[in-house]
């Protein structure tokens, strides 16, 4: 049964992803790569493939896509002119606003309706929240 929610959430989950980034005319992978990269950061490729869960050509490809689309911008690292660095253009900024607008107002949905639907306290849910969250970051044992 818990395998089963848990499959259900992630599938739910990945599909508010999918419809965010098309109410917007992203692709879900370049929305990915949008949420991974701070506002005022710039991140080395290795990480955003760890922060995106994909392999490094994997998330090249992504991060290439969103540079065609002038969302993101590639430059060279100061203390190592080999390494790229990823960092949002002023149009990859508006476009994250508005992706993480979207996942604010998702987010808020789904809080108000297990309020309703539980009874529960919001600091309970945020609580219950939190412990799974954390759950889900040890690793397999």
């Amino acid at each position: 049964m818990p395998i089963d929610l848990l499959r259900d959430l992630e599938t739910r989950l990945a599909l508010g992803l999918r419809s965010d980034a098309q109410r917007l005319t992203l692709r879900e992978a370049t929305a990915r790569v949008l949420l991974a990269v701070g506002e005022d950061e710039a991140v080395a490729m290795s990480e955003v493939a760890r922060r995106v869960g994909r392999d490094p050509s994997t998330a090249t490809r992504f991060v290439d896509r969103a540079t065609a689309d002038a969302l993101l911008q590639r430059d060279p690292a100061v203390e190592d002119r080999r390494r790229r660095l990823v960092r949002l253009t002023d149009r990859g900024r508006e476009a994250r606003a508005q992706l993480l607008e979207r996942r604010r107002r998702r987010a808020q949905s789904l809080l108000d309706a297990i309020l309703v639907d539980t009874g529960l306290g919001k600091g309970q849910v945020e609580w219950f929240l939190k412990a799974f969250v954390k759950g889900l970051e040890r690793p397999d044992a």
